[in-house]
């Protein structure tokens, strides 16, 4: 992401050495759309990396200059980095606020240093008027790295690109699953070893555990092929390159993640729909957020939904009707939120007005 960066010792400082960013909020929320404040340069797991606090969001179109955005950012000269992190703002009090879940992004060097976080992080008035104190916001920050490279270029091998070639290759499967009208085959032991739904069928006393041929119901064959390759790599990226994965497709992929109990696939696939959430979106998200007892993706998509100028649109939408009749406490829930909004904005309004 390409945008002006800010640099001050006096705009954003480390605050301690438990990854603690102090920024100055009064100083900082004048910056127009795209422009943020880096904090200095601090190490974790090993790695440098910076926080960029975007005080009315980025250039992405899907910004809601109402909200600030928070990134992280990745500054060691390794080739890539997987890691999962959770970037949150506390009072003075350490009280968090609204939670938000860990991401889990690779990040890389190549062609620059990497960013990856939270579009619409916090809303403005919410910071100012819970987190914001003489002026300054703090900031953590919990990083995790889950797997490294060697940070030498053009390296060939490696567990992961040797189980690609393994299910590439097609030899030695010993379990073929039928999923519309498609032959896909795999090998148990590797199924069963990332998946306990995959372990109970193939080991366990089921019917399955005796058969090399299993149906597959309710699930598109493209979808069940991304699972397979995550199973593999612990990466559908690499299966996206060669065919695309739709939001359709991705909302798919979530359910069969929860399905087979994939809980890295499943916070991988809510995190790419919390970054797609749009107006012809939300709603199926929301949905299906509910139906697979996602509490982050259901509350970001609530968010989303009951800003003022998302659910005009929406309330005239079929989708909308629909989920009032297919899911009348959702529909409750939702209204709820709406009311809820409307009520702070009038509260703000007063206070101006008294002001």
């Amino acid at each position: 992401m390409a945008t002006p960066s800010l640099q001050s010792q006096s705009l954003a400082v480390i605050k301690g050495s438990t990854h603690y960013i102090e920024v100055n909020y009064s100083e900082s929320k004048h910056l127009p759309v795209g422009q943020y404040i880096s904090s200095p340069t601090f190490s974790a797991e090993g790695y440098d990396w910076a926080l960029q606090f975007y005080p009315h969001g980025t250039l992405h179109p899907d910004n809601k200059e109402t909200h600030i955005a928070l990134f992280l950012q990745f500054l060691s000269e390794m080739n890539e980095v997987q890691a999962e992190f959770f970037l949150n703002v506390e009072d003075q009090h350490g009280k968090l606020s609204t939670a938000c879940e860990p991401f889990v992004h690779t990040f890389t060097r190549h062609p620059k240093h990497d960013n990856w976080g939270y579009i619409g992080f916090i809303s403005r008035d919410e910071l100012e008027d819970n987190f914001c104190e003489d002026g300054m916001v703090v900031v953590s920050c919990k990083i995790r790295v889950l797997s490294a490279s060697s940070g030498i270029d053009n390296c060939s091998g490696g567990l992961c690109q040797d189980m690609e070639k393994l299910l590439g290759r097609g030899e030695r499967f010993d379990v073929t699953f039928e999923v519309q009208e498609e032959r896909i085959s795999a090998h148990k032991f590797m199924l069963a070893s990332r998946s306990p739904v995959f372990e109970a069928e193939f080991y366990g006393s089921i019917e399955e555990a005796k058969s090399s041929s299993i149906k597959i119901k309710d699930m598109k064959a493209e979808v069940f092929k991304a699972l397979l390759c995550f199973i593999y790599t612990d990466n559908f990226e690499d299966h996206e390159l060669k065919g695309g994965l739709s939001v359709e497709l991705i909302q798919d992929l979530f359910a069969a993640a929860d399905r087979y109990a994939l809980e890295k696939l499943k916070l991988q696939c809510q995190q790419r729909l919390y970054m797609a959430l749009s107006v012809d979106t939300v709603l199926t998200t929301l949905i299906l957020a509910e139906r697979h007892s996602s509490a982050w993706l259901k509350e970001k998509c609530l968010q989303f939904a009951s800003e003022l100028k998302i659910y005009t649109r929406l309330a005239l939408t079929e989708e909308y009707v629909q989920m009032m009749q297919s899911y009348p406490s959702l529909f409750v829930e939702f209204r709820q939120k709406v009311t809820d909004l409307l009520d702070s904005l009038t509260n703000v309004a007063k206070k101006h007005k008294i002001g």
